[in-house]
């Protein structure tokens, strides 16, 4: 039997859709966040108080015609919070979407619609995964997303896992790898006050990295330069850390380890944070979860665990130490190696 109907007027009149109206009104929504945060409205209002719509108009620049009813939607969702004739931010949302946080995440919110963002191409990695080589996007506005989620733990997790090392009080000189935002250099540093460090940007551009130095006060203690290993001419480091930096680099892991080796001092440390190949996860009764793993670990684990350390060994970087901590795609393998 068919269900098509060729007649107008008997197709039945369905004014709510639910499965439709639902996930329309969750994207509408996630788009009007995008653009009071795109606007600063939620940093103005942090800064200036409750105000009117009329004041938040002329302050952000929004137009009048549109502000109160642009108001209504971000009350409805709890990220200002009204009181007479005035809206005030609310605590959630001057956690999270206020530029000066330290918990601040709205960069991560706005690089999900980016133009390079992978879930704008969602159909090619599904249906032709070899024409992409990564899950990640290249964008100043990804290195920022990057680092707002890195610091809703990851950073703190590997910070600490570091200070465990007996020699961590004594290190002078740090240098993150193909790091992009120079998080774990500043965390390094704010922990042992004797340290100064160097930031390898990679690819990624270099000023997110030099606004997170200025932030946070460490401009005389902290360099950031664009580029690799390669062009790093300094010697006598004594820790070195690359964080999910490896995976492009699989070809020629043997030459990054031989180049981290002659850089690090005797005895000195290189920590390594990445995912290695691991059988698929789940049942796909986690949905959406599992999915994003599932094609994010196609292009960001190492092969082999095995040949990673063995080729730490071979460079006279025994494994000191490994363990896992937790991430937003499962868990990741820390190494601790030690240079003799």
């Amino acid at each position: 039997m068919s269900d098509e109907i060729h007649e107008i007027l008997k197709i039945p009149d369905l004014p709510v859709i639910e499965i439709v109206d639902d996930l329309v009104q969750v994207f509408k929504e996630f788009m009007v966040v995008n653009a009071a945060l795109k606007l600063d409205l939620f940093s103005w209002l942090a800064e200036n108080g409750p105000a009117t719509p009329e004041k938040l108009a002329t302050g952000t620049g929004i137009r009048a015609e549109y502000v109160t009813s642009l108001l209504g939607m971000l009350y409805y969702l709890d990220m200002v919070r009204k009181a007479g004739d005035e809206f005030s931010i609310s605590p959630a949302a001057r956690m999270n979407f206020v530029r000066n946080s330290p918990f601040y995440q709205g960069d991560y919110i706005m690089n999900l619609p980016a133009d390079d963002s992978p879930w704008k191409d969602l159909a090619v990695y599904l249906t032709k995964p070899e024409q992409k080589t990564t899950f990640d996007t290249s964008s100043l506005q990804a290195v920022r997303s990057e680092a707002n989620h890195a610091l809703r733990g990851t950073i703190q997790s590997v910070t600490n896992v570091l200070k465990t090392w007996d020699r961590f009080s004594d290190a002078k000189k740090f240098l993150e790898m193909n790091g992009g935002h120079g998080l774990y250099a500043i965390a390094a540093c704010q922990n042992n006050p004797q340290m100064t460090a160097t930031v390898l940007t990679g690819s990624a551009d270099p000023s997110v990295a030099k606004e997170y130095v200025v932030r946070f006060g460490m401009e005389d203690r902290i360099r950031v330069l664009p580029g690799d290993l390669s062009v790093y001419t300094d010697q006598g480091c004594d820790i070195i850390l690359i964080a999910h930096a490896l995976y492009s680099m699989i070809d020629r892991l043997d030459d990054v380890l031989s180049k981290v080796s002659s850089i690090l001092t005797p005895n000195g440390l290189l920590i390594s944070n990445h995912w290695f190949s691991r059988p698929p996860i789940g049942t796909g009764m986690q949905g959406l979860y599992e999915l994003e793993l599932a094609i994010h670990n196609h292009y960001h684990e190492l092969p082999d665990k095995e040949l990673f350390e063995s080729l730490c060994l071979k460079h006279n970087l025994p494994i000191l130490q490994a363990g896992v901590i937790r991430s937003r795609y499962g868990e990741s393998t820390i190494h601790m190696a030690e240079k003799k």
